[in-house]
């Protein structure tokens, strides 16, 4: 080559071939930089969802642990304030109030429709000490939660007679002591399948 045509720069292939190698560098870069934000977004969502879902677990478990076994009379007979079923649990316990105070109270978990299926919901209202029974928690407003759950099991372990070992039941009804656990699965609409929830209750004794 000609060191005269040298020394007057590059030509113009030679540029070409330079801005094709540099864009093609750029491009690697951005979509380099493109994957690792999108990769530290996706961390931070995974981590906010984990952390919601450790509160939500740690509410519920800390709710159920406090049943406490309030009886009433009906007729001639004491009844056990609990009613468990596979889908709905009603049970009295104590709903820390706005304004720090406390007290036992009618709550229900169970599932209500939501916007993208059913969600996870929880009521609960002051007893009627002139009316036993759970009839005045159904007016009470639902506050949610968890949403988009599929499924929702529950289960109940303990002796449900004398002559009875402790076993895992999908019931407790008309009993005379609460179980001595309380398991809850959920399953949500995406699939995803969340840790047992195991409360056991404090006071299973008036």
């Amino acid at each position: 080559m000609n060191p005269m045509r040298r020394s007057q720069g590059f030509t113009l292939l030679e540029l070409l071939i330079g801005m094709t190698l540099v864009g093609f560098i750029l491009s690697l870069l951005f979509a380099g930089l493109n994957l690792g934000t999108r990769s530290w977004e996706a961390g931070e969502q995974r981590m906010a969802t984990s952390s919601r879902q450790a509160v939500v677990v740690d509410f519920i478990r800390r709710a159920i642990e406090q049943t406490y076994p309030l009886r009433w009379r009906v007729g001639e007979e004491d009844r056990l304030a609990f009613a468990g079923e596979a889908e709905s649990l009603r049970f009295v316990g104590t709903v820390a109030m706005h304004d720090g105070a406390s007290g036992n109270h009618l709550i229900a978990l169970d599932l209500v429709d939501g916007e993208t299926g059913r969600d996870l919901a929880m009521r609960w209202r002051l007893p009627d000490p002139g009316a036993p029974g759970f009839e005045p928690i159904e007016q009470a407003e639902p506050k949610v939660l968890i949403k988009a759950v599929k499924e929702m099991a529950l289960a109940y372990f303990g002796a449900q007679s004398e002559t009875e070992d402790p076993a895992w039941h999908d019931q407790w009804l008309d009993q005379k002591t609460p179980p001595e656990l309380i398991r809850l699965r959920l399953t949500m609409e995406n699939g995803e399948t969340w840790p047992d929830i195991v409360a056991a209750l404090r006071a299973r004794t008036q």
